[in-house]
């Protein structure tokens, strides 16, 4: 029986970074922004809200400020149900190395922005959910340290059986 990839990770181990898993040749990514150890001891994890806005911002940033190359490239960005990170998903491979800076940009561009792509009746089924300042101090506080730490990483660590 085919296992989940998630539930081979050892989640006690897992830092902020970004891993790539690939799937009948879809590209996912893990773009984890705090250790899951962060979340359960320390409650550091996105608000669903703060997770709303930011998923907002980043599918804006990543199909429409980005070239067409990589943009065409793209075929989801969501966060993930347990609020430590997203995930993205591409039909072309592209190195930890290249996420890390596009999410700096991506977040760096954030900070400046005043209103949330998107963020209206017409065009968001929950328009009135979104905290732009929660996003803002999340990306000061956790995303920007982690991303430009020394422990981010791209290579999982796996559950020893």
């Amino acid at each position: 029986m085919q296992k989940v990839n998630s539930f081979i990770i050892d989640h006690k181990k897992l830092v902020p970074g970004v891993y790539e898993c690939q799937v009948n040749g879809v590209f996912t990514y893990d773009v984890r922004f705090v250790r899951p150890q962060d979340a359960v001891y320390k409650g550091l994890f996105m608000d669903p809200k703060v997770a709303h806005t930011l998923e907002h911002f980043m599918a804006d940033y990543l199909r429409t400020k980005t070239n067409e190359e990589f943009s065409s490239t793209l075929l989801y960005v969501g966060p993930m149900g347990c609020l430590t990170g997203f995930y993205f998903l591409t039909s072309v491979s592209y190195s930890s190395e290249f996420w890390r800076k596009l999410v700096l940009e991506c977040v760096e561009h954030i900070l400046t922005q005043d209103t949330i792509p998107g963020a209206a009746e017409l065009t968001c089924g929950n328009y009135k959910y979104f905290d732009l300042q929660g996003a803002k101090e999340f990306i000061g506080k956790v995303i920007i340290p982690n991303f430009t730490s020394d422990e981010f990483s791209s290579e999982y660590p796996y559950c020893q059986e």
